[in-house]
């Protein structure tokens, strides 16, 4: 079907990839622990018996913080997400879980540390 002497293509979606989005993959592991808030922070460690310096890794933390103004915000079914502006964005956001039993944690994927 042509509208105004252009062929018509269906309905248009716009997805914005970057930083605006956010998907939930694992809502069961949300819900059974009642969190509300996660922020995903940017920690610097020191390997324990290792000389060559440091790590960083993304650390969930699973409260609101205090002053958001160094945090981009999201609000993505009832969860309140904010993510440190110092974790480097690579594509869409995806908030999942690593690890197993009770070192089970959430995780942001689609980010890295920046180096």
């Amino acid at each position: 079907m042509e509208q105004g002497g252009a062929p018509y293509l269906g309905p248009i979606t716009i997805v914005f990839l970057w930083p605006l989005s956010i998907f939930i993959y694992n809502k069961k592991f949300i819900e059974e622990r009642g969190i509300k808030d996660v922020t995903f922070n940017l920690t610097v460690v020191e390997p324990a018996g290792c000389s060559l310096g440091i790590a960083k890794e993304i650390e969930p933390v699973y409260e609101a913080v205090k002053d958001a103004s160094n945090y981009w915000y999201f609000q993505v079914e009832g969860l309140h997400v904010f993510v440190s502006r110092e974790i480097k964005i690579l594509g869409p956001l995806t908030i999942t879980t690593e690890g197993l039993w009770k070192i089970k944690r959430l995780a942001l994927r689609g980010a890295t540390v920046p180096l």
